[in-house]
């Protein structure tokens, strides 16, 4: 009866620790700079991006990460404000979507696909 208790509360203690160290790191994430903290969201979209691929948990975005803005600077000169981030750490205008197929083969098989969309949606 006595090894069960000890480890149980080595197991608790081991526990403990691991909190008090995601702690710690997420009061030094929150002082880092706006450029690192792009950095971290690219590596947690990444492991999020690959975890629901594997049709796995994906994990909420860590707290020193929400708020984050854009930071891109803007024609007047300001950084942008949106908070609304996509994969590479920045906002759908500032380099977070598609400009479209660059080719000519790119633009055909885009026009195939409109087409098709087309013609399965009974738009004419």
């Amino acid at each position: 009866m006595g090894r069960h208790h000890k480890g149980v509360a080595e197991a608790l203690a081991m526990l403990h620790r691991a909190a008090q160290a995601e702690r710690a790191w997420h009061q030094f994430a929150r002082t880092l700079p706006d450029d690192e903290k792009r950095k971290l969201f690219r590596q947690w979209w990444a492991s999020a991006a690959k975890a629901e691929a594997e049709g796995r948990y994906q994990s909420a975005c860590p707290p020193y990460l929400r708020g984050l803005t854009c930071g891109a600077n803007k024609r007047d000169g300001q950084p942008c404000r949106s908070t609304t981030l996509c994969a590479n750490g920045r906002c759908k205008f500032h380099g977070g979507r598609s400009t479209g197929p660059r080719t000519a083969e790119g633009r055909a098989k885009a026009l195939e696909n409109l087409k098709l969309g087309r013609l399965i949606r009974g738009d004419s």
